[in-house]
């Protein structure tokens, strides 16, 4: 995922040793719990090099202010989810069920905690904190947007281009609205009940044609 160089909230320098990839990772999955733990406003670059364990100076000789930090989990967490969509079509040659395929993607987006957690969600409310942030979502709904129309076709749905945008849209905010319930209720006994309806709800917006039944 590609982005302008020169960003405020860049890494300051990249971690070339393994050691070093280390403690970023370390810095990121530190981030990352304490967003689960409450919103991103609260968290501070003290704190979290407090709770990693490492000095306030080996967190900024990699990431100069906390939006770095939130750039770079939100960047990884982007990809992970563009790497999971792509699996997913890859295993499907459009001679299947196109509601397959929709179960497919939510069940593997939306059971993974290393991709669906209250923390992910706390991140995307922080997003609008500076212009990379959100120019860098916007750049991830134009890949999400593609490989859903992507989907469509390789299902032998035809769809006008302009229409086709407009549905992507619809299918990528019901995706996040249904994933980010999931993530909310946790290990809530409702969690199963909640799965089973994001499921179906997916279902139906991923499929034009019960659309436009």
């Amino acid at each position: 995922m590609s982005v302008a160089e020169g960003t405020s909230v860049k890494k300051r320098k990249a971690a070339q040793q393994e050691r070093s990839r280390a403690r970023v990772q370390l810095i990121l999955d530190t981030t990352l719990a304490m967003l689960n733990e409450g919103p991103a406003d609260r968290i501070t670059t003290n704190e979290i090099a407090r709770r990693a364990g490492i000095s306030i100076g080996s967190l900024y000789q990699f990431f100069p202010k906390k939006d770095a930090i939130f750039y770079e989990l939100f960047s990884q967490w982007l990809q992970q989810t563009l790497d999971q969509l792509d699996e997913v079509g890859d295993r499907f040659d459009g001679g299947e069920r196109l509601e397959e395929l929709s179960d497919a993607v939510f069940e593997c987006l939306s059971r993974d905690d290393s991709i669906n957690s209250q923390g992910h969600w706390q991140l995307l409310r922080a997003m609008g904190s500076t212009e990379e942030l959100v120019a860098l979502e916007a750049h991830h709904q134009k890949e999400v947007f593609r490989r859903i129309v992507a989907f469509q076709e390789k299902f032998g749905r035809k769809i006008p281009p302009r229409q086709a945008e407009v549905l992507a849209t619809l299918q990528h905010h019901v995706t996040v609205g249904c994933l980010a319930a999931a993530a909310q209720v946790g290990p809530h006994a409702e969690r199963d009940a909640v799965l089973e309806w994001g499921r179906k709800t997916m279902r139906l917006v991923y499929d034009i044609e019960k659309l436009n039944a």
